[in-house]
Parts: structure tokens; C-alpha cells; sequence
């Protein structure tokens, strides 16, 4: 069952929270532990959305307040709570990351990506755009869904480029495409260098 967080409480999941009360409008510093700040954030939150103020991110709050929807259902963890596009994208504009363009919908798209794409932000210093795109396969850790980001490789692109090949691990490549590994704020990160042959080269990278 989801966790609830309370002051004191830290990691993964009070990360989650602090980022997206962020993406809200909340002055908050994402560093994972519930601290005074975190706790009025979410007071307010309740407030304003008539819900007992307590300060503690329990199932209601999760829901109405945080993942910004009002589904009964309790995700089991961290990696299940699901965003809406407009959520999402408010999310990555807080961390100054450019809204994707063309044929892209965030819809679903998981929280622990959207964070695993704003750590590649600040670990390689490089200006990002992308999205998960409309039209994708339903597999397991598929954009569907919602574990994967496309990135362009062209223009900013190449600052991404350089920064996966000279700093992630190599692995066995994806079919014919080459791939790599590595960890961003304990989030593990699989990026492969999709080559397809009707053009439109880029990084598919899966957050887990």
C-alpha cells in the first residue's frame, strides 16, 4: 500500500510528493525529506481543497491533491503513481525542461519518470526536450506505459548524446541499436540509441 508521509519521513516517495506539489505552485526544495515546509505545502493543499488539514500525505491527499485526480485506487508504489499530460508538463517547466513537441502526449506518464528525466537535466547540464509519444507499443516498461521519454538527438541533442556515452555504462545493444545503463537519484535509467529506418534518430530511455 502507498506509504504515508508525514514530517520526518524521507526517500523516493516524499520525493515524489515534494516534486509534484512543486509542479503546483508550491515554493518547495525537492530533496526528499518531509521537512515544516512540505507539511505547510500540503496543509494548504487540503485547505483549499476542503479535505481534513493535517499535513500528512495519506490515500485522499495522494489523490485529490498530489497525482491530481480523484481514482479511488491506491497505487503499491512509487513507480505507479501516474500523471495527467497537463501535470506533467507543468512539472518539467519547473525544472526548465522545453515541452515536447509534434505527435506527443504525457498522459500516464509515470512520476518516477518525470523525475528520472529531470535528474538527467541536472546530472548532464544539458538542455532537454521529448515526451512520450501517441502511437507506441503496450509492453511491460512501454511509453503506454508511462515508464518511457523520447529524446532528439539532433541540435541540444548532441549535449545528451556525449553526456550517456562518456558517462553510463555500455551494454548489449537493443537489436541493432546500441545501449546504456545507469542510475540518476537511485532511479535506474536503460537509454538506447533508436536508429529507424525511416529516419527520426533518438534516445529511447526507460526509467524503472
Amino acid at each position: 500500500m502507498w506509504p504515508t508521509l508525514k514530517t520526518g519521513s524521507r526517500g523516493a516517495n516524499t520525493l515524489t510528493a515534494q516534486h509534484l506539489l512543486a509542479a503546483r505552485g508550491h515554493r518547495l526544495t525537492a530533496d526528499g525529506v518531509f521537512g515544516q515546509k512540505t507539511a505547510q505545502a500540503v496543509r494548504d493543499s487540503q485547505k483549499k481543497n476542503r479535505l481534513a488539514v493535517d499535513g500528512v500525505v495519506g490515500p485522499e491527499t495522494w489523490h485529490r491533491i498530489v497525482a491530481g485526480t480523484t481514482t479511488p485506487a491506491i497505487p503499491t508504489s512509487g513507480r505507479d503513481v501516474r500523471l495527467d499530460h497537463r501535470l506533467a508538463l507543468q512539472q518539467l517547466a519547473a525544472a526548465g525542461i522545453k515541452a515536447p513537441v509534434g505527435r506527443t502526449s504525457l498522459s500516464g506518464v509515470r512520476a518516477r519518470t518525470i523525475q528520472g528525466v529531470i535528474a538527467l537535466k541536472k546530472a548532464s547540464r544539458c538542455t532537454i526536450t521529448g515526451g512520450t509519444e501517441s502511437g507506441h507499443s503496450n509492453g511491460v516498461y512501454s511509453h503506454a506505459k508511462g515508464y518511457k521519454l523520447d529524446l532528439r538527438t539532433r541540435d541540444e541533442g548532441r549535449c545528451v548524446t556525449n553526456w550517456i556515452k562518456t558517462t553510463q555504462r555500455k551494454g548489449k545493444p537493443r537489436g541493432n541499436d546500441p545501449r546504456w545503463h545507469g542510475t540518476l537519484n537511485g532511479i535506474s535509467a536503460e537509454y538506447v540509441y533508436e536508429t529507424p529506418r525511416n529516419g527520426g534518430i533518438h534516445w529511447d530511455i526507460t526509467f524503472k
